[in-house]
């Protein structure tokens, strides 16, 4: 399932460039839940074209995560929560992978996801947003399964946002993982934490990438914390 095991994406496709070639398939068995088969199969035959020093790059970044996480965790019994995560997170995953995008992270409820790298995706935003609105959808037709077969249903909430970040490996001599930071970063999961009940909200930038292709609403600016100036923030309509 999406939650077994605790590499990142970084782990996956070092190991992947570094394995002897009789060792290959069985890596690819192992590493296929975190990057689809494409981004995998890409990985292996053209390693070179990976990016795994820091490097600043203009990338796409989704942030999901479970409303009202903490309230259902406490009540439910803990089997029925890992087993409700596990089924949401392949879902989310699959769809993640459709949209040519790499997990970057689970953590606890929130799932975090990128677009543009390792391997290059020129229209990052636009992937990046499509898969956000597959997962909404998606996610409301499993809360009309559960709720049919009398088990417990929730609704998340997203942000998108792209721009300048650097990426490549973060951490200590004895722990590496791959991921990226920056401003833009933590503004795509501020803006998860402001968007509606079931709904997406993106950025300024990821909108001037995707407007015409995407419907969307002009929020205004909102404040966000950790963020001095307001941001101007549009609703992806659904």
């Amino acid at each position: 399932s999406a939650l077994a095991g605790g590499m990142t994406v970084a782990s996956c496709v070092i190991a992947v460039s570094w394995v002897e070639a009789k060792d290959r398939r069985r890596v690819e068995s192992a590493f296929a839940q975190y990057l689809s088969p494409e981004l995998l199969k890409q990985a292996m035959e053209k390693p070179e074209m990976l990016s795994l020093g820091g490097k600043r790059k203009e990338l796409s970044v989704l942030f999901s995560d479970i409303v009202g996480f903490t309230t259902l965790s406490e009540s439910i019994e803990a089997e029925d929560i890992q087993a409700l995560l596990n089924d949401y997170f392949d879902e989310m995953t699959r769809i993640v992978f459709e949209h040519r995008g790499t997990i970057d992270k689970f953590i606890g409820d929130a799932l975090m996801a990128l677009w543009g790298d390792p391997l290059p995706c020129e229209d990052h935003a636009l992937q990046a947003v499509r898969c956000a609105i597959a997962m909404q959808k998606r996610q409301r037709e499993l809360q009309v399964q559960w709720q049919s077969q009398g088990r417990s249903s929730f609704k998340i909430r997203i942000g998108v946002n792209s721009g300048w970040m650097t990426v490549g490996n973060m951490g200590s001599k004895r722990r590496m993982s791959y991921t990226v930071i920056g401003s833009q970063v933590n503004l795509a999961q501020r803006l998860e934490s402001k968007a509606e009940h079931g709904g997406i909200l993106i950025g300024p930038q990821t909108y001037a990438l995707v407007s015409g292709q995407i419907p969307t609403e002009d929020i205004g600016e909102i404040q966000v914390k950790g963020v001095s100036q307001p941001v101007r923030a549009y609703k992806v309509s659904l």
